[in-house]
């Protein structure tokens, strides 16, 4: 455990690889849904529940996945961490509704 958060480092380490494997699972197109809103700076920009599609994926550093997304709310890109996703769709353009 660390002595200054109380998290145990094993926690954080699979956490981290967690995200990571979800980044690398998750491809451009794929539609995901969030864990809960998400507010930046006091204002909604993406809300639980709704599927966003995944514009992008940037990589700034081996820990730091990140997927691109577009706010209904505000029309900003967003970035959002593999962490906050609760449900991903692939391929959604193969599915066929009868």
């Amino acid at each position: 455990m660390s002595p200054h958060t109380g998290v145990s480092t094993d926690f954080v380490a699979d956490m981290m690889l967690e995200s990571l494997q979800l980044w690398n699972e998750i491809d451009v197109g794929s539609l995901v849904q969030l864990e809960a809103d998400l507010i930046d700076h006091n204002t909604l920009v993406l809300t639980r529940g709704h599927l966003y599609e995944v514009l992008a994926k940037t990589d700034l550093s081996p820990f730091h996945p990140m997927f691109v997304v577009q706010s209904e709310l505000t029309e900003e890109l967003i970035q959002l961490h593999p962490g906050l996703i609760c449900n991903y769709l692939q391929n959604p353009h193969e599915i066929y509704h009868a």
